[in-house]
């Protein structure tokens, strides 16, 4: 069911301002305020998608596409409800959005889709004229000294005196009745709010989610730190640095020792090399580790596991590589007697 409504505000007997109420204009409100919220949502879209990039951040496209998407949804359809439920209202008080100033806040006219109704509350006065019926004092609708809708159909006339001695002409006419030249602006308090709300927690939530751009690896980045003209005794100082710092895992070697083996130590360990870095084969040398610590053969599985940049040549070498134990405690009588191979041992450098 439509309605059309036509509240003017008289003052010292001159019409102040004039407001439509009505549910075409209800419609065209919230579809506008749909519109506007959505296109602040694709603006700060491209303002966040930029800043990402301008700072070197990057988020997983399909994820940040439907953020934006469903919390832009959720917006807009809280935005066009707020915004219908204000286009149907004629809203009085001291707020700077009402429609018109009154000394107590209240929606004086609203229309719903099963007719309008006028707010009657005590202090009040005025009459209530309908089609073919004799006018009715405002003050007799009161009930019980609270506010009160009074229901008013098609071609009824309200005269409305609020405590201040504002004025008011409420005329209800039939649905499809033209409006009165004149704009009726959009109200942007219903629009402003949910959407900047949505839009900062998109934007949030985007930063978290969003990483660090990974960077372009180049030729140089490719190249090896080893010199193609390095003499051997360069080259041996580059491998001694590269070798100590795979040496952090030769501690999986030590775990299921005695707790005598968990001690810091020293292995030679010797390797071929080809000119691309690959170990062809490798051996430990020496190691200040004896037999009642055998760990040669689990160094030399590890150590086949290494890697190192390509060399100006082939070469066979040995490393010096100094094994360290960890910075953890070494555990105390009561762990050891209930769990007597639980050792924890490390490789690293100083």
């Amino acid at each position: 069911m439509g309605y059309f409504v036509e509240v003017a505000q008289v003052v010292n007997g001159q019409v102040a301002s004039v407001k439509v109420l009505s549910d075409r204009r209800e419609r065209r409100e919230a579809t506008l305020a749909v519109a506007a919220c959505l296109a602040a949502f694709g603006a700060a879209f491209l303002l966040t998608s930029g800043a990402m990039s301008l700072f070197h951040r990057v988020v997983y496209g399909p994820v940040f596409l439907s953020l934006w998407m469903g919390i832009g949804a959720l917006a807009a359809v809280q935005v066009g409800r707020r915004t219908r439920a204000r286009a149907r209202s004629y809203v009085v008080g001291a707020d700077l959005a009402a429609d018109a100033f009154a000394p107590v806040a209240m929606d004086l006219v609203s229309g719903a889709r099963d007719g309008v109704g006028l707010t009657v509350t005590p202090g009040m006065t005025g009459r209530l004229f309908g089609s073919g019926r004799e006018p009715v004092v405002l003050e007799s609708l009161v009930q019980s000294g609270h506010a009160t809708r009074v229901p008013i159909g098609p071609g009824a006339r309200a005269e409305v005196r609020l405590l201040d001695g504002t004025r008011f002409i409420v005329t209800v006419s039939e649905a499809g009745a033209s409006s009165p030249p004149g704009r009726h602006p959009l109200a942007f308090k219903p629009l402003v709010r949910p959407t900047l709300l949505a839009i900062e927690a998109a934007v949030l939530i985007s930063m978290f989610c969003a990483v660090p751009t990974g960077a372009t690896l180049t030729e140089a980045d490719m190249r090896s730190s080893i010199p193609a003209n390095a003499t051997p005794w360069e080259v041996e100082k580059l491998l001694r640095h590269q070798a100590q710092l795979q040496a952090r895992s030769l501690h999986q070697c030590f775990d299921v020792l005695p707790l005598s083996c968990q001690r810091p130590g020293y292995v030679g360990v010797g390797m071929a090399l080809d000119r691309s870095g690959e170990i062809r084969s490798n051996w430990i040398a020496r190691s200040t580790y004896g037999q009642d610590c055998p760990v040669d053969r689990c160094m030399s599985e590890v150590i086949a596991r290494w890697f190192f940049e390509p060399l100006p040549e082939t070469m066979r070498i040995i490393l010096p590589v100094q094994v360290l134990r960890t910075e953890r405690p070494l555990p105390d009588a009561t762990s050891l007697a209930s769990a007597p191979r639980a050792r924890h041992v490390c490789a690293g450098i100083h």
